[in-house]
């Protein structure tokens, strides 16, 4: 171990080095004060699985896994730039759209490949395993994009996938919304709060452009004013871009906005549809 460099509600992680290759990893350990709760555990755990499922250049490699006196880790893939919150801190509060949009652009295709994924080891609440199809993050938000400074250029790489779920198998394996450990209201869409054992991934979508919206703006969609953040989700509407940022281009804000809309229903369904819609409008 070299250092801690972040702790959640269940874990905490350190810079490690792996004495045998040399390589520097992020060494993600289960906290000892939650080692007795289930949901914990189960949670740490479908991180461990999900992410072991996925090989893209987007999304965070599992590297190794094991438990130790008493206690579960994971290692993972090294990320040297920190998160898209912390690029924001150091540009001041937000950022401009290109590099916004470099951000994105890579998230979304994270985002069109984890979809689809085949996913095995999907366990269901009588307890058989079963092989699903594309994973739901339902926690997409800017502290779960991590950065890997390479030849002057930001590669994202997305982060935890502790909350996700095969979809094709959505209320099937019995997760429920426990707590406050279900997502991120700031990023989460009225579907997520309704009904968040069957979301599909036009939940991630919803919170992929909530994280644009953020990164060009420093301000989250909703007006929370002192509100419940779930109440606020359920009984308010985002705020038109545009009041937040009168900078930014008219057909661009239009589909944030548009993607934005989550009452009735989402407007974007799919990953490669909102990549498409905001090539075109940029």
């Amino acid at each position: 171990m070299i250092e801690k460099i972040g702790e959640g509600g269940f874990s905490e992680v350190f810079l490690a080095r792996n004495k045998q290759t040399g390589e520097k990893v992020a060494l993600k350990m289960l906290l000892p004060q939650v080692a007795a709760n289930d949901y914990a555990v189960q949670s740490f755990l479908r991180e461990a699985e999900n992410t072991k499922a996925l090989n893209h250049p987007n999304i965070v490699q599992l590297r190794d896994t094991g438990y130790d006196q008493g206690t579960f880790f994971f290692t993972l893939e090294y990320c040297n730039g920190g998160t898209v919150e912390d690029l924001m801190q150091q540009r001041g509060g937000k950022l401009n759209i290109e590099e916004a949009f470099n951000i994105i652009y890579q998230v979304l295709d994270a985002l069109i490949y984890a979809h689809h994924a085949d996913i095995p080891n999907i366990k269901q609440a009588d307890g058989s395993i079963k092989q699903g199809q594309g994973l739901v993050h339902r926690d997409i938000k800017p502290a779960n994009i991590f950065l890997v400074k390479s030849q002057g250029k930001n590669i994202v790489k997305l982060a935890d996938y502790g909350l996700s779920k095969a979809f094709d198998l959505a209320g099937l394996s019995g997760q429920t919304m426990t707590g406050n450990k279900a997502g991120t209201p700031l990023f989460m869409c009225r579907q997520q709060v309704l009904n968040f054992k069957y979301v599909q991934p036009e939940v991630d979508i919803w919170a992929t452009a909530a994280t644009l919206y953020y990164m060009l703006t420093g301000y989250f969609p909703r007006d929370l004013n002192n509100k419940d953040p779930f109440l606020a989700i359920l009984q308010d509407s985002p705020v038109s871009i545009r009041q937040r940022n009168v900078n930014i281009p008219d057909g661009l804000a239009n589909i944030i906005d548009l993607a934005l809309q989550d009452n009735p229903e989402l407007h974007f369904k799919e990953a490669e549809t909102f990549k498409q819609a905001l090539i075109n409008n940029l």
